[in-house]
């Protein structure tokens, strides 16, 4: 009977071996470690996206040389001839120079000459032979005194350049959030991972004891089973928890890119979680700091003032259209001393404004709208920064409670170890004691990524990402 139960417990022994090494794989290699900052520091530089939205701030400075060209001197020139057998009928040379001016009334300098002689020369055109010359002022006197289409473009193009930034700004905030709660989800998908497989290889190295105990006599042979039952537990766990390691990798890849737009792909592992900052401090003013700095309502407020620029032009079009024009002439270019003038009077008045006050209605209301619209992003970058403060506060004291409850699981394990040496406990009472502890090292792990996201959600709420 010795003999057989002998017998017995070397066949045990050998089927747990025999089990575990059919059980056996290979984790990954050892990888380059990656570090937050330098994570988004990557995603900064080289993200198409944010790539695309960088050529706003061009777009802007483009639109304000469209605009500024619109004050660009215009140079005008016709000439025509026509003969009769050996007469010039019509012999007629006009040259212009129009400079618009951006100030008020919107004035336009002119600086023109003109010759024309010939048998036939309209009198309106006929100069002497030299030429006559003119300098001249169109001024409006009703429509256009404050503002003018003209110039409206060129203060709204003045506007695009802060909203350019803002857009860009708003982009890049966002896609920072969005990379770094994607590195903080593998993060702690990868941290869970390395937790998982820690309790596997102690269970693993458990094997051998939980052997030799029940050859000698100390441990039932059911042990074996039960060992066994949890080994095969943890490592399903530890496949589980590689598989979600490996697709949060992916998903944290996505934000890669080579310089050259290619997808980066080198692989690398992120940081250890005790390499995180745990010590940010909320800012005393969060709020008036986030207003002044959240490119949402910088955004909002370009389009604010854009719309004013729209609302001020369409008040001017209620306003009759009334244009002077003076010009002071020499009839002689030869003799400047005989000098002339010539003065007249455009008016142009439609009878009922319908369109005008359709315009300014239309322009009235897009600046309630945009109005509107800052209230609303003040009130929501005021609920995003109390929002990140409350998770802030909250996830820093849950991370110090798990400190200790982790501290306690691991006092009970070690106890739960030392009274199965001596014969007091069982199989089952160690692998709960060490299930507790791994439950309380992965709610620890969610702490720790949940402090950093409610930091950097922070930052984002603040502008400051």
């Amino acid at each position: 009977m010795r003999i057989r139960a002998k017998f017995r417990r070397l066949l045990c022994k050998a089927f747990i071996i025999v089990q575990i090494l059919i059980l056996r794989y290979e984790f990954a290699p050892a990888q380059e470690t990656m570090l937050i900052d330098e994570y988004l520091k990557r995603v900064e530089e080289s993200l198409p996206s944010l790539k695309s939205a960088s050529f706003e701030p061009e777009l802007a400075e483009a639109e304000i040389r469209n605009a500024l060209g619109r004050f660009d001197p215009v140079l005008n020139a016709a000439y025509t001839y026509k003969s009769y057998g050996d007469a010039d009928k019509i012999n007629l040379l006009k040259g212009s120079v129009d400079q618009p001016l951006d100030m008020l009334f919107g004035p336009t300098l002119s600086a023109t000459y003109m010759r024309g002689i010939g048998t036939n020369i309209d009198p309106q055109n006929a100069t002497s032979l030299p030429g006559e010359t003119a300098l001249g002022l169109t001024l409006p006197l009703f429509q256009g005194i404050f503002t003018d289409p003209r110039r409206n473009s060129l203060r709204k193009a003045m506007v695009l350049p802060e909203m350019a930034d803002a857009q860009f700004r708003m982009e890049r905030n966002n896609a920072l959030r969005a990379a770094a709660g994607k590195y903080l989800d593998w993060v702690e998908k990868y941290a869970i991972s390395e937790t998982t497989d820690s309790i596997l290889q102690l269970a693993e190295r458990r094997i051998e004891m939980i052997s030799k105990r029940i050859i000698a006599g100390e441990s039932k042979a059911i042990d074996s089973i039960e060992i066994l039952q949890e080994v095969l537990k943890r490592r399903s766990d530890k496949l589980n928890a590689l598989r979600g390691a490996e697709q949060a990798a992916v998903d944290a890849s996505v934000f890669l890119w080579n310089r050259d737009g290619t997808p980066m792909l080198s692989a690398f592992k992120p940081q250890n979680l005790i390499l995180f900052n745990m010590l940010y401090e909320t800012p005393s003013d969060p709020v008036t700091i986030a207003n002044s700095s959240r490119p949402e309502l910088k955004r909002i407020q370009s389009i604010q003032s854009i719309s004013r620029l729209d609302s001020s032009l369409a008040i001017e079009f209620l306003r009759p259209f009334v244009q002077a024009d003076a010009m002071l002439i020499s009839s002689n270019l030869a003799s400047l001393s005989a000098l002339n003038y010539k003065v007249g009077i455009k008016i142009s008045q439609p009878l009922l404004f319908r369109s005008a006050s359709a315009q300014s209605e239309i322009a009235d209301v897009a600046v309630k709208r945009a109005d509107l619209t800052v209230k609303m992003v003040e009130r929501q970058i005021d609920a995003d920064v109390r929002n990140a403060t409350i998770a802030l506060s909250r996830a820093k004291q849950r991370f110090d409670i798990l400190l200790q409850e982790v501290a306690t699981a691991r006092i009970m394990v070690a106890a739960e170890q030392r009274k199965f040496l001596m014969g007091d406990s069982n199989l089952l009472n160690v692998n709960l004691r060490e299930r507790f502890l791994l439950d309380a090292q992965l709610r620890q792990i969610s702490a720790v990524v949940e402090v950093q996201r409610a930091i950097y959600t922070m930052k984002w709420a603040l502008g400051q990402i």
